[in-house]
């Protein structure tokens, strides 16, 4: 499993348990989570590996991948997606996304 999601997940699990929600509760929020970083994750993939990647798309899907770590209480990979997203370069974007999504 991709590193970032593995990470989040961990992370999520210890905040949804101090909120006080029950096991199976727990459980169904880590799977829709796991779920949507994956399809994400694989969307922002997908992009990267255009022969023309486009800025706007790629921003689009750090904006949603960004909100969905923070929800899942990484708020360290949420704020690297942030920079990330402000990257003037196109190449030095996809770079630096590349190196992250890959667990470097």
């Amino acid at each position: 499993m991709n590193t970032l999601v593995e990470e989040s997940l961990q992370i999520a699990a210890k905040k949804f348990e101090k909120f006080g929600f029950q096991e199976e509760q727990v459980e169904k929020l880590l799977l829709s989570g796991k779920r949507d970083l994956e399809a994400e994750i694989g969307k922002l993939m997908q992009l990267l590996s255009e022969p023309e990647p486009e800025k706007e798309a790629i921003d689009k899907s750090l904006h949603a991948l960004k909100g969905l770590l923070y929800n899942l209480g990484n708020i360290e990979a949420g704020d690297k997606m942030n920079d990330l997203r402000e990257d003037v370069s196109l190449h030095v974007q996809i770079e630096k996304l590349q190196k992250v999504l890959n667990g470097q």
